[in-house]
């Protein structure tokens, strides 16, 4: 079902057509009250690269005396608004105005690529008729600077029909069309288009106090932008107690006044079908997805979703030289990242595992080279280090075989793994060969392979791309270890498998002699990680100086994640989760990628509560943030996840606070999925699609009697739901019901063997939901067997 909730106003709609090489459509970014708009090439928090335009829909009321169009009118009237849907789709806001009993609902969606819908609809429980006049606001700021055409201000004028407004680019430059046409049949009686420069501005004029229209060429003096906001308005009756009205609304772009003109009117004929297909879209995805219901906090509740619909917009369609759904790490200026796209599709695939596994899939099969190369979506690059090297991101970072092997875990298909396994030993044999110095020890060939962008722990830096060939870092050797023992136990199943007829995507495989050769590598880089242990700590070695790092850092405790530590080293490491030290000058819960190597330390060092306060300091952070009904101070949104954390001390006693930071729209800010789901619920995977459960919620969260829930939650061939009921401050019972999952093309009308279908519906439609209890203490391990 679509979640319905009290969502915050502010957000993101996908714009599935936006690429930052070949087309810079633009990232569809709420703005206060009720708007919604394009930010061309995107919002311009991406390196420094400059604005074109923005362009937002918006909607204002009169009713009796009040006015509302600005914030301010909005809150001196004590009007309240949210958000009750909250999709990649399509976003609502929902606005009661208490005085006269109105609410005001307006959808905005895409209708294609150069229309944004709005389906307005105002109901009223006033019980006699009630007069209301519409304002449908474009707002829109153009930056001339940033132009390579023969422009030199904004103009107004008609739209192609009666209740509709054109503004364009004086004088070669683009033109938008936006207006408005009843939905219901009902009359709308339209007035004169207003055209000022701000939304104050327009307040002023819809007082019935004259302001005078813009010049052409007026900009504000200390930037040069041009701003813009051109007013249509209407005015329609609600006939009393019940009455509903419904108008749709359109802004459309172009390159000329006649393109966005025949836009609009196209628009406006396709708006529904548009919205039926949005809707169909968000339906389908949250048939699957899992929600969290019961006793758990109400901004988790409503996170949850935020972090699920962000994923959803990172996968992107074919595009250039990408032909397959791949995942654009952030949406503001996307591109093919091995440790985001890892990242992204784990904490996806606990929705949608067969669309993660396709975009895994497709990342290690199309690249143009074995060690995934950071690229566009045209084919170049973007992270070559200062001595012309090409790099991708490192099998440190973000972790990507290890997440790889969670989703093969979780769904048992051995099918996919067969197809990864090629590109996978691929990346692993080049990092081997390439990134080796001449004693045989892994390095970086510059910080921004290794994703930890001009860290401290590499010495003096001008940028990331400086060469940093010299040091050894202790989690890269972890990592190798990791990454080989995956690939031993992924050989070794793969050679019971019968094996198919060699082709161009499927080499012939010795997978037995697979199994030993990683198997020597697995050694010898655990070997190397051990040896690096020096003075009670992991160490960083300078190959040049012959000297030991002094410095402490959060990635240094990967080798217990990774299983490359010793059972003593990972004793004399224990103390530290309980205050980790920094990451690179970062608190140590800011980065993703970081916090989900520690919290995954603490699990693998059996320190499952300190794992859990980790995973909830990180998740509370997250959705507090993500839930927020205000921007932040930078002007930073919510209603989307968000690069990292970032840090401050707070109170009398300065306690530490993490708030969201950084790129909005970014990802890997979605690990709270996984977090709640295997630290707190305790959810884990073993071979063959296998169902482990070690409960351990947080203190915060054990009132007696709450009851936290989960589902529907993808696990193999099944689909779970989770209870899990606080006892005690000491022990929980826990429910598991389940059944097997049954997808749509499984039972999809086979015509050639159409008395098997039939069976095949009427087997699964008998198929009883299964029930697993069981009454625990926190921490306590259990296998479920389902089956």
């Amino acid at each position: 079902m679509i979640p319905q909730d009290d969502f915050t106003p502010h957000g993101y709609l996908d714009n599935p057509f936006h690429s930052w090489k070949l087309n810079p459509s633009g990232v569809l970014r709420s703005i206060v009250p009720l708007g919604m708009g394009w930010h061309v090439p995107n919002l311009g928090s991406y390196a420094r690269n400059q604005f074109q335009y923005t362009a937002h829909l918006g909607v204002g009321l009169k009713v009796g005396k009040q006015i509302l169009l600005t914030a301010e009118d909005f809150r001196r009237h004590k009007c309240s608004i949210a958000s009750h849907l909250h999709t990649r789709n399509r976003f609502e806001y929902t606005c009661l105005v208490p005085a006269y009993e109105l609410e005001l609902r307006v959808r905005y969606f895409l209708v294609n690529e150069h229309a944004l819908g709005c389906v307005i609809r105002l109901k009223t429980e006033a019980k006699k008729p009630l007069p209301v006049t519409c304002y449908l606001l474009h707002r829109h700021t153009h930056n001339p600077h940033t132009s390579r055409l023969w422009e030199h201000g904004l103009y107004v004028g008609v739209g192609p029909q009666k209740g509709s407004a054109l503004l364009g680019i004086a004088s070669e430059g683009d033109a938008f069309v936006h207006g408005a046409r009843s939905a219901d049949g009902a009359e709308l009686i339209f007035g004169a288009i207003g055209h000022v420069v701000a939304l104050e501005d327009a307040a002023i004029w819809a007082h019935d106090i004259p302001v005078a229209r813009p010049d052409v060429t007026e900009h504000e003096e200390s930037t040069g932008w041009q701003s813009r906001t051109v007013i249509v308005p209407w005015q329609l009756v609600m006939e009393g107690k019940g009455s509903e009205r419904i108008v749709n609304a359109v802004l459309a772009r172009g390159v000329s006044p006649d393109q966005s003109s025949q836009r609009w009117l196209d628009a406006m004929e396709e708006i529904a079908r548009a919205e039926a297909e949005h809707h169909s879209d968000d339906q389908q995805f949250w048939s699957s997805a899992p929600q969290l219901t019961g006793d758990w906090p109400a901004h988790w509740r409503r996170g949850l979703v935020y972090d699920f619909e962000t994923l959803r917009m990172m996968v992107r369609p074919s595009a250039g030289v990408l032909p397959h759904p791949w995942d654009a790490m952030q949406i503001q200026a996307p591109r093919s990242v091995l440790a985001e796209a890892a990242m992204d599709m784990l904490f996806l695939s606990y929705a949608d595992p067969v669309l993660a596994q396709e975009v895994l899939l497709g990342h290690f099969s199309s690249s143009p080279r074995p060690n995934l190369p950071c690229m566009r979506e045209d084919g170049s690059y973007n992270m070559i280090a200062d001595d012309g090297k090409i790099c991708g991101t490192a099998p440190e970072w973000g972790f990507p075989l290890w997440c790889c092997d969670q989703i093969f875990l979780r769904t048992a298909d051995r099918s996919w793994l067969r197809r990864l396994y090629p590109g996978v030993a691929a990346y692993l044999r080049w990092w081997l060969a390439e990134r080796r110095d001449p004693e045989g020890w892994l390095v970086y060939a510059c910080s921004w392979e290794s994703g930890q962008d001009v860290s401290r722990r590499f010495g003096p830096q001008q940028t990331g791309g400086t060469i940093i060939q010299h040091v050894r870092p202790v989690d890269l050797q972890a990592s190798m270890a990791q990454g080989a023992s995956i690939l031993v136990r992924w050989a070794r199943l793969l050679a019971q498998e019968p094996q198919a007829p060699a082709n161009d995507e499927l080499p012939a495989l010795d997978f037995a002699a697979e199994a030993e050769q990683w198997k020597s590598v697995a050694t010898e880089f655990t070997e190397k990680t051990r040896f690096m242990w020096q003075d009670g700590w992991f160490r960083d070695y300078d190959a040049v100086t012959r000297e030991w790092s002094t410095l402490q850092d959060t990635m240094h405790l990967a080798p217990i994640f990774c299983g490359a530590a010793s059972e003593e080293q990972t004793e004399q490491l224990r103390s530290y989760f309980a205050q980790p030290p920094a990451h690179s000058g970062w608190m140590p819960l800011s980065w993703p990628p970081v916090v989900m190597a520690l919290v995954g330390a603490a699990a693998k060092a059996k320190m499952p509560a300190e794992a859990a306060e980790l995973a909830y300091q990180f998740i509370e952070a997250a959705y507090r943030s993500t839930d927020s009904r205000e921007l932040d101070e930078q002007g930073g949104l919510p209603g989307v996840t968000r690069e990292y954390h970032q840090a401050q001390r707070v109170g009398k006693w300065g306690a530490l606070e993490y708030s969201n930071a950084g790129i909005e729209g970014y990802g890997w800010g979605a690990l709270s999925i996984h977090l709640l789901i295997r630290y707190l619920l305790g959810l884990r995977a073993q071979e063959d699609g296998q169902l482990v459960v070690a409960p351990m919620l947080p203190t915060a969260l054990r009132r007696e009697g709450a009851n936290y829930q989960v589902g529907p939650l993808r696990w193999g061939e099944y689909i779970l739901h989770v209870s899990c009921q606080v006892r005690t401050k000491q022990g929980f019972s826990l429910e598991i019901r389940y059944e097997r999952f049954i997808s749509e093309e499984s039972l999809a009308l086979d015509v050639a063997n159409l008395d098997a279908t039939i069976e095949a519906i009427a087997a699964a439609q008998k198929v009883q939901p299964q029930r697993w209890q069981w009454n625990g203490v926190w921490g306590e391990e259990q296998t479920v067997p389902l089956s």
